[in-house]
């Protein structure tokens, strides 16, 4: 949600050093964020952290970068300088939580693996993303993660096939966004148990391990079930058709006899009397047919009529929406889930604010809010290093030299 004014947040006091770039690692950071923790963002001076060369841009700045790095901080520092890495370990040495998600080996290159971590701040929790986990037969290599990358390996590509088979690519970021949250989950378990031993640990996620576990019901299915077993499961969970004025989704499930159900609704003499449809693996069988049955009917009414007809009766419906009209939904709006963000440009730009999405987690008492636009490329390197004991003068030098960029 926008800000309330509230003082109180869950992560008040944590101090995370965020190393993250693009999806993965942003998407956790920022909800840790939203819910009171520092994050400053370390970027590299001038080019910053790789999302923001992907477009939309609104007044220069990159719409995908702004959506998940609201409330951070950045400080703009070249890591490979000495002068740069000093004021990094400082920091560090102050941290709650380090993340990253660069690939394999990174981090270590650059002396901030988990063991010069751990020794210099043994509190410090160490979180790292990867693409296929820290070891094993690709993951100790350094092949780069990727979502698309996730998805062909763990079959959600294939399962997307097209009417021609051929796989195809869910357009979300289904491995980044779940390993993010993952991610987040395994920093905020790590911080409970280190308010019991006093000492951080590491926390690992990987890409494919979180798509893993959004298919664990599949898995299940697939792994314990006979070769010969049909797992598409049943026709009435997720049919999709098309009604007067769009496509619609019926799911008939949570009922005794849900086609039952549909069928008085649609004015159908009851087809689970009928043979082609009186179980399950029969529905599944003559699926064409009985998907034909459906659609004949619900295309003769639009979408609306038929969402309030199949809820009177405890039918799952719901219209097939596109985005632009999903960011528009009342039901979304009243979660707050796309909410206005203050714009991070002066004064006579195009925008003032920005739409983007809002936090999913809401808490009663110490609820998250969104106080801050994404920052630009080391705006907040001053006072960063200020507040790890560093002089105007000393900042200044080292902005000359490079060693930094300042906002």
């Amino acid at each position: 949600m926008a800000d309330n004014g509230s003082s109180r947040k869950a992560l008040s006091g944590i101090r995370v050093v965020d190393f993250t770039q693009v999806i993965f690692g942003p998407s956790c950071t920022a909800q840790l964020a939203d819910h009171g923790a520092e994050v400053i963002k370390i970027e590299r001076p001038g080019v910053g952290d790789l999302s923001r060369q992907f477009g939309p841009y609104v007044d220069g700045e990159s719409m995908p970068y702004a959506s998940i790095n609201r409330n951070k901080q950045s400080l703009a520092v070249n890591l490979k300088s000495p002068q740069g890495m000093e004021a990094v370990l400082k920091l560090i040495d102050s941290a709650d939580v380090v993340v990253s998600n660069f690939r394999q080996g990174v981090m270590e290159s650059l002396g901030l693996g988990w063991d010069e971590v751990h020794a210099r701040n043994p509190r410090a929790i160490y979180a790292n993303g990867s693409g296929y986990g820290p070891d094993g037969p690709i993951g100790s290599t350094r092949k780069m993660g990727h979502d698309s990358m996730a998805q062909a390996m763990t079959g959600v590509m294939h399962v997307n096939a097209d009417s021609n088979g051929v796989p195809r690519r869910a357009p979300i970021a289904v491995a980044d966004i779940s390993a993010g949250s993952l991610l987040m989950e395994g920093i905020l378990l790590a911080l409970i148990e280190r308010g019991t031993s006093g000492v951080g640990q590491k926390v690992e996620v990987s890409l494919i391990d979180a798509v893993l576990w959004m298919e664990a019901w599949g898995i299940a299915t697939v792994a314990n079930a006979t070769a010969e077993a049909d797992h598409l499961g049943n026709p009435l969970d997720g049919g999709v058709y098309m009604a007067a004025d769009g496509y619609m989704v019926i799911t008939g499930l949570f009922k005794p006899n849900p086609l039952q159900s549909i069928c008085e609704v649609l004015g159908l003499s009851d087809l689970s009397l009928d043979d082609r449809f009186s179980s399950v693996d029969l529905m599944t069988e003559n699926g064409a047919e009985l998907e034909a049955i459906i659609q004949a009917e619900v295309e003769k009414q639009p979408r609306d009529y038929w969402v309030s007809k199949f809820d009177a009766v405890d039918v799952l419906c719901m219209p097939v929406l596109s985005l632009d009209q999903t960011i528009d939904q009342p039901q979304v709006l009243h979660n707050e889930m796309v909410v206005e963000v203050p714009s991070n440009k002066p004064a006579g730009a195009s925008t003032v604010v920005q739409r983007h999405v809002g936090i999913p987690v809401k808490l009663g008492s110490t609820p998250g809010t969104i106080n801050s636009p994404a920052p630009g490329i080391g705006e907040n390197s001053r006072e960063v290093l200020a507040g790890i004991g560093y002089s105007d003068a000393e900042i200044d030098e080292m902005a000359t030299a490079g060693v930094i960029g300042i906002g």
